[in-house]
């Protein structure tokens, strides 16, 4: 997937919902490549620790692929937290898309939009 079309899958995941935060790809050195906080939403974390989250979810995903053998490809992972909804979304053997969900709002049908727009 080229970078254009990385920008134009952010744009699409920030249309499902008003309830997506962040839509991002994020490269498996643990780099964002497109995307990002939703225009007028403030991050609950700061810079560093999105550097350092990214790349954490960089080493999990790549973590993850060492069982595809014998559990079949991730379809995408879900974490809930007090505060925020994180999911992510394998691209290709380079990059994985994330986004984070407003904690108040149901996400099983944004994570199915999703899903269409990642197949």
């Amino acid at each position: 997937m080229q970078a254009a079309s990385h920008d134009q899958l952010c744009k699409k995941v920030f249309a499902v919902d008003p309830a997506v935060r962040f839509a991002g790809v994020i490269n498996m050195m643990g780099k964002l490549v497109a995307g990002g906080m939703r225009e007028g939403v403030k991050p609950l974390e700061s810079i560093k620790d999105m550097d350092r989250l990214y790349i954490e979810l960089a080493l999990r995903t790549a973590m993850r692929r060492e069982f595809d053998s014998e559990f079949g490809k991730t379809i995408y992972t879900f974490s809930e937290r007090e505060l925020i909804k994180m999911a992510t979304f394998p691209l290709a053997k380079d990059a994985f898309l994330l986004i984070s969900i407003d904690k108040a709002k149901p996400h099983d049908r944004i994570i199915s939009r999703v899903l269409e727009l990642v197949r």
